[in-house]
C-alpha cells in the first residue's frame, strides 16, 4: 500500500513538472522582429470577483464608426489576452487590476501623464513608446493570443485591425462608449460596467464608478451654482501648427464643463475637430488649456506665444494657459481627476 501511493506522488509530481514546463513554452511569444516575450497565464478565470462566470453580451457598435451593422458578441468566460489601444485605454484595465489578463498594450503619442500604475512597466508593450497599435503588424497581434482588443473605432476599419480580420482570429474588438462624439461621463461608467461584466469585477467596477461620481460631486459643490451659470470659455489645443486640433464636445467638452467651462467650439457637434486660428482669434478665449501628450505642454506654450494668430489673445497675454492629461480628456480612468485639475486652475480661489 505504501509503494502504491508512493508512485502515485512520484507520478503526480512528474505531472506537474510536464505541465509547467509545457505552460513556460506555451507561454513564450515571440515577434516578427525576433524579440521574445512571455504572455502571463494568470488570469482571471472566472466572473463575479470569485464566483460562478455569468455569461454576458456586448453590443459591437459598428454603425457608429459606419463601418457595418451592430454586432453582438457573448462572452462564456473572461479574456485572458486583451490589447489596449494607448494608455487612454491601457489605464481601464489597469484600473481595474486586469495586467494578469493583458497580452500587451501600446502608450501611443497621447500619454497618461498623471495617472501612473505599476503595471505599465511589466505588462508587454507592443511598440515602442510613441507608436500606436495600428503599427504593429497582424502577425505580432496574432501571435499574442489576443482574444480581446479595445481601442478607438478607427482602429477596426479595413486599414487596421477589421471586425473580420478580428473574429476570423478569436478576437473580440470593443470600441468604448466614451469614444462617441456626443459622450459624457455616463459612457465611461458604462465602460467600466461592460469591463466589469465581461472580466468578472463587477464590483470593483461599480466602486470605481462611484468613486468618480463622488469626485465631480465635490467639484461641482466647491464651484457653485454660479460658475456654472457663467462658464469660463475655453479654447483647447491638442496639436496643430498650421490649423489646431481642438476639442467641442463629447468627453473633453463634459469634462470641461464639469470643470466649469466651456469650449469655445461647444457648437460644432463632435468630440474634436480641426477649425481655423482666424476662428479660434474671432471667439478670444478666456484660457486656454494644452493637451499634454508626453510632457511637451511647455514647447507648446512657446509655440501659442509666438504664433501670429495667437500671441496677441488675452489669455496669453495674461498668462492663463493650463494643462490637462491628454489621454484622460479623452474618457478614462483618470478623467474625474482631471476635471478637478482643471477646476482647480480655472478657479483656484475656490479651492
Amino acid at each position: 500500500m505504501k509503494t502504491k501511493k508512493t508512485l502515485i506522488a512520484l507520478l503526480c509530481v512528474l505531472a506537474l513538472v510536464l505541465g509547467a514546463c509545457s505552460k513556460d513554452d506555451s507561454n513564450k511569444v515571440e515577434n516578427q522582429h525576433g524579440e521574445e516575450f512571455t504572455v502571463t497565464d494568470e488570469a482571471v478565470q472566472v466572473g463575479t470577483e470569485g464566483g460562478e462566470y455569468e455569461p454576458y453580451t456586448i453590443t459591437l457598435n459598428l454603425e457608429r464608426s459606419g463601418i457595418g451593422q451592430n454586432m453582438e458578441e457573448t462572452f462564456t468566460s473572461a479574456p485572458t489576452k486583451a490589447i489596449a489601444s494607448g494608455d487612454q485605454m491601457a489605464d481601464f484595465f489597469f484600473d481595474l487590476g486586469l495586467e494578469n489578463n493583458m497580452a500587451g498594450f501600446t502608450r501611443g503619442s497621447c500619454w497618461s501623464t498623471v495617472s501612473q500604475y505599476p503595471a505599465r512597466d511589466t505588462v508587454h508593450k507592443m511598440a515602442p513608446d510613441g507608436t500606436g497599435l495600428s503599427k504593429v503588424s497582424k502577425e505580432d497581434i496574432i501571435a499574442t493570443g489576443c482574444d480581446f482588443m479595445m481601442g478607438w473605432d478607427s482602429l477596426f476599419s479595413d486599414n487596421n485591425f477589421s471586425v473580420s480580420f478580428c473574429l476570423e482570429h478569436g478576437i473580440i474588438p470593443y470600441f468604448p462608449y466614451c469614444c462617441s462624439d456626443s459622450a459624457t461621463f455616463e459612457d465611461i461608467y458604462k465602460d467600466y460596467e461592460v469591463l466589469g461584466n465581461v472580466f468578472g469585477v463587477q464590483e470593483l467596477a461599480a466602486e470605481k464608478v462611484q468613486a468618480m461620481k463622488d469626485k465631480l460631486a465635490y467639484v461641482e459643490e466647491t464651484l457653485g451654482a454660479e460658475v456654472y451659470e457663467n462658464p469660463i470659455r475655453v479654447f483647447v489645443y491638442d496639436s496643430g501648427e498650421d490649423a489646431p486640433f481642438t476639442a467641442c464636445q463629447g468627453m473633453p467638452g463634459d469634462m470641461i464643463k464639469r470643470a466649469g467651462g466651456i469650449s469655445i467650439f461647444d457648437d460644432i457637434e463632435k468630440g474634436w475637430a480641426t477649425p481655423s486660428w482666424e476662428e479660434v482669434v474671432a471667439r478670444d478665449p478666456d484660457v486656454i488649456l494644452i493637451l499634454d501628450y508626453d510632457y511637451d505642454t511647455d514647447a507648446k506654450i512657446e509655440f501659442l506665444k509666438n504664433n501670429d494668430f495667437t500671441k496677441n489673445l488675452r489669455a496669453v497675454k495674461e498668462g492663463r494657459i493650463y494643462s490637462a492629461c491628454c489621454a484622460d480628456m479623452q474618457g478614462s480612468a483618470g478623467s474625474a481627476g482631471t476635471v478637478e485639475i482643471m477646476a482647480k486652475q480655472f478657479y483656484p480661489d475656490k479651492f
